[in-house]
């Protein structure tokens, strides 16, 4: 199987959770490169990020463009460096969040990170996860007040 981005449309605005059956209810996107998807978030811009975890890379998509394209990273050269697009480096960034001011927020699974994203692609570290272990992070969210969650599933 492909791997790609698939968006599902609600059936419907009710309280309950209908099932989903048949294609209608989906629009697939591949994108070319991805290898393993480990994260997804979208902004208000309507950007589609995808952190792909083997090859050390985060995708943008516009939302109904036929393309994405390696936003940040060096495609399968994993590292730690900060700076601007192909010249920052992850290994295995996973969970992906958005914060209001469209800010990027990636855990940088193999270097024990969590790592900000401005509009621009400037990658800069913020926090290292020693005590938790990175591997074992559930998933990241950031408030209003740049107060960083995670969940802990060690």
């Amino acid at each position: 199987m492909a791997n790609r981005l698939v968006r599902l449309r609600p059936i419907s605005a009710s309280t309950s959770t209908p099932e989903i059956s048949g294609s209608e209810q989906q629009v697939q996107l591949p994108i070319t490169g991805l290898v393993d998807g480990a994260g997804v978030a979208v902004d208000r811009s309507e950007y589609i990020f995808v952190a792909d975890y083997e090859k050390h890379v985060i995708f943008r998509h516009r939302k109904g463009s036929a393309t994405s394209n390696i936003w940040v990273g060096a495609y399968g050269v994993p590292g730690l460096a900060d700076g601007q697009g192909s010249s920052a480096r992850f290994t295995n960034p996973s969970h992906l969040a958005v914060d209001r001011s469209g800010v990027l927020w990636v855990v940088d699974s193999g270097n024990n990170r969590i790592r900000r994203i401005d509009q621009n692609a400037n990658v800069f570290t913020v926090a290292a996860i020693p005590a938790v272990g990175a591997d074992q992070i559930g998933g990241i969210a950031v408030d209003d007040s740049g107060i960083i969650y995670l969940v802990d599933n060690s």
